[in-house]
This record gives structure tokens, sequence and C-alpha cells, in this order.
């Protein structure tokens, strides 16, 4: 069974800052970053966008 991608949307002030922390610290990989307005990452079957 293939597993299926789950997506999470949420505001932040700092968009950057959250794109750092999540990529640097929770092993997150970078999707797009249309700073300061918009950023998704990925990990495994969860993207936060």
């Amino acid at each position: 069974m293939d597993a299926e991608m789950v997506n999470v949307r949420y505001m932040v002030d700092d968009v950057d800052a959250s794109v750092s922390f999540y990529t640097t610290h929770l092993g997150f990989e970078l999707l797009t970053n249309a700073s300061p307005a918009f950023a998704d990452v990925a990990r495994g079957s969860l993207r936060l966008c």
C-alpha cells in the first residue's frame, strides 16, 4: 500500500525562520520558498505549507 501525502497548512510570523527550523532541526526538505509569503517543506508523507 502506498503512503498518502498529508498536507497541513498553517500561518507563521516569520517564514524564513520557520523554514530554517524545520530543515535544520527536524530534517524536513524545502520544496518551495516564496518568502516572505509562502514556503512548504516535507518529510516522508507529511507536507507543511
